[in-house]
This record gives C-alpha cells, structure tokens and sequence, in this order.
C-alpha cells in the first residue's frame, strides 16, 4: 500500500498523486493527516504484467468443471480431493486446523454485527467484526497493510487506518475505538519496538515520533538534502527499532520530476548515517526498500524482471555491499524468519510454464530459492511475515483477481478468497483459517481504474501468530470505500 505525498509539499500545499491508470492528478491537502494520498501504480503494473501472461484458457476451465463433477467419485486417499477435512493441533491454538487442500467454497451469510464474534462456518475459527465504520463515522476502516504489524509491541494497542490514511487508535483488549491520530500520516508508520505506546512515521523527509497517548509528536531525524526519505511504504524497522533503510529522493518543482538519489542505511539508536549507495541515472521502477528483521541486510525491490545491478530483487549486507540479484518483477512479498532462524524473503512469482502463482521463499545470506506453494493465476495475494514471536510461517490473503469477476460454489477453486498459514519448511504445510468475504473486482468493478484498492484484504498477522486482521466489505458495495470494516480471526 502507498500512502505517498507524490510530491514535496507543507501541510496544507496540494500533492501530486499517480492513479491506476499511469496518470497523475493533484489534490489539496485540506488537512495532511487525513487527506495524505497514495501511489497505487507500481502495484497496478505487477498485477497488469500478470494479466498479459494469465489468459484464462479453455483447459483450464474444463479442468475445473471436470473436478467438480467427478470430485465425489475420487479416492479419499488424494490429500488435494479428499472429501473429509484434514485437521491437525494448530501451536498457537487448542483447537484444530483444517490442512487439506481440498476446495472449501466461500459460504453465504450475514456480514457480523461488530463486536459479536462468531464461529467461521467452515474452519470453525473465531471470527469477528471490530469496526462499524458507519458508527464510527469513518470513511472505511482497514489495516494498514499486510507487511505492517498493527499491534504494539506492548500488546495494548491496535493501529488501523480509515481509507483517507486517518491513523485510528484502537484497544488491543476489547477493540473499542480511542481515537485518531492527528498529525501522523505518510507511508511509513510503524510501531517502535524500543518504546511501547509510540509511533515512528515518515512525512516527506522528516522522521518523527507520536506518543500515542498524549499524542505529542516530536521530530525525531531530518534527512537534509533530500524531498522524500522512506521505504517507499513496504519496509520495516528492524525489530530491535535500531536499524532504518530508506530511498532518497529529490524533487524538481520546476518539472515536477521525483528523483531517486541514495539509498541509505540509518542507525537509530546512534542518530547517525551507517551506509549510503548511490542509484544509477533514471530509475524507473523502485518498488521498496527495507532492512531484514535482525538488520543484518537491506532488500530492494526494482520492481522488474531484468538482469543485472540495480533491477529485479536485490540484496545488499548493511554495509550496501551487494550480495545477490534475481529478476523477479514486482510480486507481493514480505521479509521474515524460517524455522533454522534464516533471515528470508517470501514473494509470489507467477510461473507461465505451469501457468500458476508460486510462493517462493529467498535466503537472504546466499538468495537460496525454495518453492513452498502454489495457487490459482486467477487470484492475487497478499503476505505478511509480522509474526515474528512465532518463526517459520507466513500469512497469506487471496483474492480474485480482474481475470475472475465472479464465482460461485460450483466453480470455486481452492484456496480461493481465503486467509491461511503457510509453513515456511518447503513441505507445502498449511493451517486454513478463514474466508474473507471481501471483493474487489466484480462485474461493476472490472479493473483498477473502477475498483477500491482498499477492499484487497491484507491480512496481517499478530507477533505471535495468534490474531490475524483483515478488511472486508462483505462482498457487498464493492465500489465503496466506506462500506469496508476490520475483521479479527481469533486462535487464542
């Protein structure tokens, strides 16, 4: 998700904004905190680079119809089509997790008053609205995005956002409303691991803290010399809070042209510079930037597919030196811990040989490349790695993609619309969790330039692993960003 300024502006200047389409537009920024607009192109040309490859063929969709009617006579031995639900002893809960891979169709029923859990009629999880944005006046309620952990680090709080970028305080206890966060926008925004109730967020090149409590805010580092200075909206902190790797940039107001200059390492336990490597001449695609969880390298994002320095994926130590490239596009991905404590990568990469999406994870020291699974070219994705008390699992949300505007139970696919662990071992493990009953695209929503960014789901994931948010607007009013609330998946 981009909450971008698009360019430098004060508080009430105007913004320039990219859209869908590739275009730009400018709005004014009545108020900085809640009007910060958002970039949504590079996520826009990731998903378009599927289209041209995911043509949905003939058999495939015979594949489908010939499962579906033949599915009841199959053996049962098949892990993919028995008929019984598998389930195992879930480490994060007392009761059992559905792993099978067989197709579990999203059910109907009423969206959930909020506060009132209730029990997933197909996972037998607990689920339960936490917003009424109607109630609660808010133009849509939703995480901020897959990769962020909206938890505090002290488990009190829960960090959400209204569909203008309105940072909303919420108790982590009973989830009741408390208040918006006046002043902190920008794309970056995360919790800081070294002081509980605080808020490090990034607007233009100023890095500043928020104590949620008081709500006083205080500038914490400028970055001179530069307009922009973030992770562009996808990177983390390091999870000890010392360690910030940012992309640079300038601004020329003359023709409005963003610039990318450095990119740096920043220490903030010593307030001093570590590491600065400068980019090459017209960079085009940079998606992000992010330090790995213990700090010990810096992972960028080009956003395409070609070879060689500065593209694709590349991996540097915290020094900048670079270790490995990979032409990998622009695909959803999140940076995380496996099992052996390996500092990891986890992206989705549509393969065109098979004509699937494939989650891959990447070991950071070396770009050893593991594939983990395998869905539907008709759905998209998002990951998050946020569960970092609980190693070697990521979270996974899909969600139809422009190719697939409708379904029904008839011709669900599995994994479709659904939210579910993944183990990071290579074993295709999964524990299934939920349905999200949210759609972005629909017969009147068809593409990016007629849809709400918003009602992707990303789902996003407690430390612990125990507690998983998402937004939905229960496939209902899919082209209003009011109509969407957060919704909690409970496995205590």
């Amino acid at each position: 998700m981009m909450w971008n300024t698009g360019i430098k502006s004060n508080f009430s200047q105007q913004s320039q904004i990219t859209l869908d389409n590739g275009q730009t537009d400018i709005i004014d920024l009545k108020n900085y905190a809640a009007k910060i607009p958002y970039n949504l192109s590079v996520k826009t040309a990731k998903r378009m680079r599927k289209i041209t490859m995911r043509s949905l063929c003939l058999r495939q969709i015979c594949g489908v119809v010939i499962l579906i009617v033949f599915l009841p006579f199959l053996a049962s031995g098949s892990d993919v089509l028995q008929m019984s639900a598998k389930a195992v002893k879930s480490p994060v809960a007392g009761i059992a997790r559905i792993t099978s891979k067989q197709i579990l169709p999203e059910p109907s029923f009423p969206e959930p008053s909020a506060g009132k859990p209730v029990i997933d009629p197909t996972f037998g999880t607990s689920l339960q609205r936490l917003t009424d944005a109607g109630l609660l006046k808010q133009p849509g309620v939703v995480p901020d995005y897959s990769k962020r952990q909206a938890f505090s680090p002290d488990g009190k709080y829960l960090l959400l956002r209204n569909t203008e970028s309105q940072a909303l305080l919420f108790s982590a206890k009973d989830y009741s409303f408390i208040k918006p966060l006046e002043g902190v926008a920008g794309e970056d925004l995360f919790w800081d691991p070294r002081h509980p109730g605080t808020l490090l967020f990034a607007i233009e090149n100023v890095l500043s803290s928020c104590d949620v409590v008081s709500g006083k805010i205080k500038e914490i580092h400028r970055f001179d010399g530069y307009a922009f200075a973030d992770t562009r909206g996808e990177g983390n902190l390091s999870l000890d809070g010392r360690y910030y790797a940012i992309a640079c940039r300038t601004y020329d107001a003359k023709s409005g042209d963003v610039g990318y200059k450095n990119l740096l390492v920043f220490d903030l336990q010593e307030m001093r510079e570590i590491a600065r490597l400068a980019f090459p001449p017209k960079i085009e695609n940079f998606d992000w930037v992010s330090i790995s969880p213990r700090g010990n390298y810096v992972v960028v994002d080009y956003a395409d597919t070609e070879k060689g320095r500065f593209h694709g994926v590349e991996v540097y130590d915290r020094n900048l030196k670079n270790i490995w490239q990979k032409p990998l596009g622009a695909g959803h991905s999140d940076i995380g811990l496996d099992i052996n404590g390996d500092e990891v990568l986890v992206m989705d990469i549509y393969d065109e040989q098979r004509n699937q999406t494939l989650i891959k994870k990447f070991r950071l020291s070396d770009g050893k490349e593991t594939e983990l699974f395998a869905v539907s070219p008709l759905f998209d994705l998002h990951i998050s790695c946020r569960n970092t008390a609980r190693p070697g699992w990521c979270y996974i949300s899909t969600f139809d993609y422009v190719q697939r505007l409708t379904h029904n139970a008839n011709d669900f696919l599995p994994f479709e619309d659904e939210i579910f662990a993944l183990s990071l071992d290579g074993n295709a493990t999964t524990e299934r969790l939920a349905h999200h009953h949210s759609r972005r695209f629909a017969p009147n929503a068809p593409d990016a330039d007629h849809s709400c960014y918003f009602a992707e789901p990303h789902a996003s994931v407690s430390p612990e692993g125990d507690r998983i948010i998402f937004g939905s607007n229960w496939n209902h009013e899919v082209n209003n960003a009011s109509a969407l609330d957060t919704f909690l998946i409970d496995l205590r």
